[in-house]
């Protein structure tokens, strides 16, 4: 047998008597941050929307924010929708027992943030386009969480890629040795190799972060980095999750990822097909260039037009008065010089 990975796990860090931090929780925060600021950096680039926006750092804060919130409950509602036997209203609740969905997050972090989005007419292209690159740094981050505490496990496997459980720590104990393997589970310490599905989604992350980083370099069309991580990121789920024994089986053979990894390219496929992006120019994305929207003069032009139009209905107003002097371009045109 080839030479398989192995680490230890510990599932809590205990700080102070039985308050304790989980490495996931940890790893998830993390990655989230340096996620959003990714996004931030990009959609300075790009702007918001096709036209001048002002405070973009606010607006990427407020679609933050919604996301955020989004995500979590997403991240359980769709955990629990493919187990529901396993939950009861209160345990629903308990987000801290039992887990969460990834995918579900980000559906419900933009299903969240749509309606502001919507209200102040920002670009959802151009959102998920700043949204790519931050999405798989916050994956490839994340999952070294779920590394730490041993979680999202497959079957036995002699893959160079499957995972041995070295020890495992227990408070009050301390370090113990791994438990018998018997049977696929979702998260443990086992003396067997498993296929460790957190890794492969550590390392898809990581591919996909790359490969976005790499399309950067050239011009792109609006929607064409948030297409390029639908496609990379849900084929890499719908591959790695038939690894995901313990998870199976929610319609066929397919798990409830896998089945929203399906959605996800069938979205982006379709998406591409019926808005024909290519043909809106020009392109927000030219490296080593500002979208034209977020230049400087592109915003004075802006507030030039803004200062025209507030002078043209101050004169609507003036001329309604019946003040203007006759003879003045405000007066009746039968009457003037």
């Amino acid at each position: 047998m080839l030479a398989e990975l192995s680490w230890p796990i510990i599932e809590r860090i205990h700080i102070l008597g039985d308050f304790a931090v989980s490495p996931h929780g940890v790893f998830v925060a993390v990655g989230f941050l340096l996620g959003a600021q990714l996004m931030l950096k990009r959609a300075e680039v790009r702007g918001v929307a096709r036209r001048p926006v002002t405070h973009v750092p606010d607006v990427i804060s407020a679609i933050v924010t919604r996301a955020a919130i989004g995500g979590i409950i997403g991240a359980r509602l769709f955990f629990v929708a493919t187990r529901p036997s396993e939950f009861d209203l209160v345990e629903v609740l308990q987000v801290w027992n039992g887990g969460l969905s990834l995918l579900g997050g980000i559906a419900g972090g933009v299903i969240l943030a749509v309606p502001y989005i919507v209200k102040h007419r920002l670009s959802l292209p151009l959102l998920l386009d700043s949204l790519a690159p931050g999405l798989a740094l916050g994956i490839f981050v994340g999952r070294i969480g779920d590394l730490i505490i041993g979680e999202h496990l497959g079957d036995a496997t002699d893959s160079p890629l499957g995972w041995r459980c070295t020890q495992q720590y227990v408070r009050d104990v301390g370090w113990v040795g791994p438990d018998p393997f018997t049977g696929p589970q979702v998260q443990g310490c086992f003396d067997t190799a498993v296929h460790q599905t957190a890794l492969y989604d550590f390392l898809t992350g990581l591919v996909v972060l790359l490969l976005i980083l790499a399309l950067e370099r050239r011009s792109r069309f609006d929607g064409f980095f948030g297409m390029t991580f639908g496609l990379a990121y849900g084929g890499g789920r719908i591959i790695t999750d038939f690894a995901r024994a313990a998870d199976k089986d929610l319609i066929g053979p397919f798990t409830g990822t896998q089945l929203t990894g399906i959605a996800l390219v069938v979205t982006a496929i379709a998406w591409l097909l019926v808005t024909k992006p290519w043909t809106t120019t020009p392109y927000a994305w030219v490296p080593g260039e500002r979208a034209p929207w977020t230049r400087p003069e592109a915003f004075a032009a802006a507030d030039a037009a803004r200062r025209a139009a507030e002078d043209d209905e101050d004169g609507v107003l003036v001329s309604s008065t019946d003040t203007v002097p006759e003879g003045t371009a405000e007066g009746d045109p039968d009457e003037q010089d």
